[in-house]
């Protein structure tokens, strides 16, 4: 990878860390981030897009797969987790092989 490619992955797996984080200030500390995480979460697949366009791997498939099930999940439930770190895999995938 070079470039534009380098830039659109590690934007990606950046914003996706950033709301990873989110997620487990929710799931911890109760924390309520209101609209502001329907906004990351746009800009999650987002860059997850843009990601998967311009440095594609095919790991990066996963992390598309498992942001669109996200919605269908409830954030309290197991499922809903599993398929954020599904996600984050997808990036590591990505960047090892």
């Amino acid at each position: 990878m070079s470039g534009s490619s380098d830039y659109a992955l590690h934007l990606g797996a950046g914003i996706y860390l950033v709301n990873l984080g989110v997620g487990l200030a929710a799931q911890l500390l109760h924390a309520k981030f209101g609209v502001f995480h329907h906004v990351l979460y746009a800009l999650v697949f987002l860059a997850a897009g843009l990601a998967a366009v311009f440095a594609f791997h095919p790991a990066l498939i996963l992390v598309l797969l498992a942001l669109a099930a996200l919605p269908l999940t409830k954030p309290g439930k197991a499922a809903h987790p599993a398929l954020a770190v599904a996600g984050a895999l997808g990036y590591v995938g990505a960047y090892l092989l």
